[in-house]
């Protein structure tokens, strides 16, 4: 099984402060007490930085933990979207840069898990209903990238597809349209999935399925990061945060539930949206934000 990671914070230089209290979470292959070490086939991270997209994907079987934390906490950024891919998907799927999340297509990131029910009986007609312009991006084999495309042309449908300003509640009606769609091809299958989708301004989430987690972080005070050790006779220099803000979601279906530090677990079928200010909306699927 895979796991699934997104990041968005007021303030880009605080990364590793933001998501120190989470570091544990965010190590992934490690033996846990949800059973022993698991096994990947690699990971890829999206995130900006000085207006550009950047990815980083590693399509090869780790040779110990996969540690998140570590590979993002030294970056300069606001946005964040990872992604560990599980070793039994290179069965069906070969472990290549092309099929490791997240996908990106201009300022778009979207990372995903779960599987579309009866995928290669479906494939060419989901790709059918892909506009042409945006399934010539289209590189690897996997159904996470499909239905990224599909969700790609809602917003193009929506004519929001290069509107840096886009709200919130828009791309939630794409992703609304883009999950009926899938299931609607699946014959009234339903799709379980869990994804994240930004452009690097907003993060939206959908949930269904095996648990996923999301947390807000209202400041932060006496930083473990940041704190400075004084002389053995004082007290630690305590370095507060206020004006941190942040909102980290978590999908892992073999993970347990997080305790403590404020984690709240999604309904099934339910859309969050994340706006730039970092205001926080949670609707159901059938509903409106």
């Amino acid at each position: 099984m895979s796991r699934l990671f997104a990041y968005i914070a007021s303030d880009p230089d605080r990364v590793k402060c933001a998501l120190e209290a989470s570091r544990g979470l965010l190590t992934e292959g490690a033996p846990s007490d949800a059973g022993p070490a698991r096994v990947h086939d690699g990971w890829g991270i999206g995130f900006y930085q000085g207006g550009e997209v950047l990815l980083q994907r590693r399509p090869k079987p780790a040779s110990g933990p996969i540690d998140l934390y570590a590979i993002v906490k030294d970056l300069r950024t606001d946005v964040i979207i990872g992604h560990v891919r599980g070793a039994s998907e290179a069965l069906l799927i070969k472990p290549t840069t092309e099929n490791t999340h997240p996908f990106r297509f201009r300022s778009w990131l979207f990372a995903h898990n779960g599987a579309i029910p009866d995928f290669e009986t479906h494939r060419d007609t989901l790709m059918a209903k892909v506009p042409d312009f945006l399934a010539r991006n289209i590189r690897g084999q996997t159904d996470s990238e499909i239905f990224f495309h599909l969700l790609l042309g809602c917003l193009h449908e929506a004519s929001v597809l290069d509107e840096a300003q886009v709200a919130p509640g828009q791309v939630a009606d794409a992703i609304r349209k883009t999950v009926a769609l899938v299931d609607e091809v699946c014959g009234g299958k339903v799709a379980e999935c869990s994804f994240a989708v930004t452009n690097g301004r907003i993060l939206l989430l959908f949930h269904r399925g095996a648990p996923m987690w999301i947390r807000h972080s209202r400041g932060i005070t006496d930083c473990a990061v940041c704190r400075e050790v004084g002389p053995a006779d004082k007290r630690l220099k305590r370095i507060d945060h206020e004006h941190l803000r942040s909102v980290t979601a978590l999908y892992d279906p073999e993970q347990p539930m997080p305790k403590g530090q404020q984690w709240e677990e999604l309904a099934n079928d339910t859309v969050v949206s994340v706006a730039h200010d970092l205001t926080v909306a949670t609707s159901p699927l059938s509903g409106l934000i």
